[in-house]
């Protein structure tokens, strides 16, 4: 089912968010929708919903809806300031509504569940304020109510201490309600339902990770946040534990190869150096002598330059071990000039 943002009445009577966690599964789920339809769809399996997903354990809180650029502060004043001031006409929306009604769409149709029932409860507390006495300031502070946690959350974790004192500071009682749906029939878990604040979500979620003794994690591999059992665990998923797989066995590669390359070098560097030995052994004149030793040193500076190129991956192996033998025949080639006396 999708939410429409216009200008009919209030189509729903009661929109509910409902969060369910699993601690046996390590995962959570999120519906939305009208109080009666969610109980049919926690307890049958039918009913019509705005959103209904299982997710791993912690993803509401990793991924709830922040307000860095004070966007919801913007539209939400755009509706208490014009929006109670115009004549409404289901034919056409008015211009002033038009930006307003664009953001609340657009972050119903983001996915994430915060975002979503916060856009359709601001709509529909729009529709039920506007024909009511100071509508304008009842619906102000329930938007206000709503999306108190999305600033606090633009600069903190919902885990982290100094998020939860900002959520708590001037907490009010009708953010303290929370309804509570205990296991029946086929509803085998506890369920949290909230329909006018946010708060009461969080701190159950909280005080649940608390109870359950569950930490929180930062992967090593995407940097995202998880919830584990123990500190001993520092991979979100199987995702992050093939990437970290392939990346140890390229680390594994990657030093053969740099071994590999260290041997190949060493073995022709080492060719070299017993060449120039045995011509020093040979009593050869010491203008050959230099002549050698001036084309060895040429070879070990450009063969240890060609060396850090393989390793960096600029060069291919078998590039060099093929430059090298070419190299390995000019040394026997002034040997061969020289003489059988230098062998």
């Amino acid at each position: 089912m999708i939410y429409e943002f216009n200008l009919k009445n209030p189509a729903f009577d009661r929109v509910v968010f409902l969060l369910t966690v699993d601690k046996k599964k390590m995962s959570e789920r999120v519906i939305i929708g009208e109080a009666g339809e969610v109980r049919l769809r926690l307890e049958r399996n039918i009913g019509d919903f705005f959103y209904d997903e299982v997710r791993p354990i912690g993803s509401l809180l990793f991924n709830f809806e922040t307000n860095p650029e004070r966007d919801w502060n913007v539209n939400l004043m755009q509706i208490y300031e014009k929006g109670f001031k115009i004549r409404l006409s289901v034919k056409s929306v008015p211009k002033a509504l038009n930006q307003c009604i664009n953001f609340l769409r657009g972050k119903y149709e983001n996915g994430e569940p915060s975002a979503m029932f916060a856009a359709i409860r601001i709509w529909e507390n729009y529709l039920r304020c506007y024909n009511i006495n100071h509508g304008a300031d009842i619906f102000k502070d329930r938007s206000a109510m709503l999306c108190k946690p999305f600033h606090a959350l633009s600069e903190y974790k919902a885990w982290e201490l100094e998020a939860v004192n900002a959520l708590q500071t001037a907490l009010h009682a009708e953010e303290s309600q929370v309804e509570l749906w205990y296991p029946v029939s086929k509803r085998p878990f506890e369920c949290v339902v909230t329909y006018s604040s946010f708060l009461t979500i969080i701190f159950y979620y909280l005080n649940k990770i608390e109870e359950w003794g569950l930490v929180f994690q930062e992967c090593k591999v995407c940097g995202s946040y998880f919830l584990t059992k123990s500190r001993h665990f520092e991979l979100c998923g199987d995702e992050c534990r093939k990437a970290q797989a392939i990346e140890a066995r390229r680390q594994f590669d990657e030093r053969n190869k740099d071994e590999k390359v260290e041997a190949i070098y060493e073995n022709h560097y080492q060719y070299w150096y017993n060449r120039l030995r045995r011509l020093k052994k040979s009593n050869a004149a010491e203008a050959d002598i230099l002549a050698f030793t001036n084309i060895f040193n040429k070879f070990r500076k450009e063969a240890v330059k060609r060396k850090n190129e393989v390793k960096s991956g600029k060069m291919k192996l078998s590039a060099f071990t093929s430059w090298l033998a070419e190299q390995q025949n000019i040394v026997d080639g002034v040997v061969k000039r020289g003489g059988e006396k230098w062998k």
